[in-house]
């Protein structure tokens, strides 16, 4: 989404400079409007890469098959999504509490009151606190 940003950015500032070089202002709008399909027909394909093929209802949990070969599965106390492109292993929990798992076994456990913990293994993990706003601007620390 960053990506995207800079790349409006960049795209303001080369509209300014085209408009600098006396380039028409509809050959300026005729390019990103090429530009803006393409972006269209990519978000297309992703989407069209994730719709559901089939799935399976069974007492209190139905799982997705997904047409790229993802399985999304929603049970009442917990969401799961194996990402088939990626092999990330994705559970959002009823308390908020998110974990991934990575191929390499790494693991990402994110809190609901913000606080993060990587884990490489039962005793090798970082903990991450959450901060809060006032502290990474230092406000009222003066």
């Amino acid at each position: 989404m960053e990506e995207k940003l800079k790349d409006r950015i960049n795209f303001i500032e080369s509209i300014f400079s085209k408009m600098e070089n006396k380039k028409s202002l509809i050959d300026v709008l005729k390019e990103e409007i090429r530009k803006l399909k393409a972006l269209n027909l990519e978000y297309k394909a992703i989407l069209n890469n994730k719709k559901v093929v089939h799935f399976d209802k069974k007492k209190g949990k139905t799982r997705y098959y997904l047409s790229d070969g993802s399985t999304y599965v929603i049970n009442k106390h917990y969401k799961y999504l194996y990402d088939s492109n990626t092999k990330i292993i994705t559970y959002e929990f009823e308390n908020g509490q998110i974990e991934r798992t990575f191929p390499c076994g790494l693991k990402e456990i994110r809190y609901n009151d913000g606080n993060i913990v990587i884990k490489n293994g039962d005793k090798d993990y970082e903990y991450i606190q959450k901060r809060d706003v006032s502290d990474r601007f230092n406000i009222g620390n003066n």
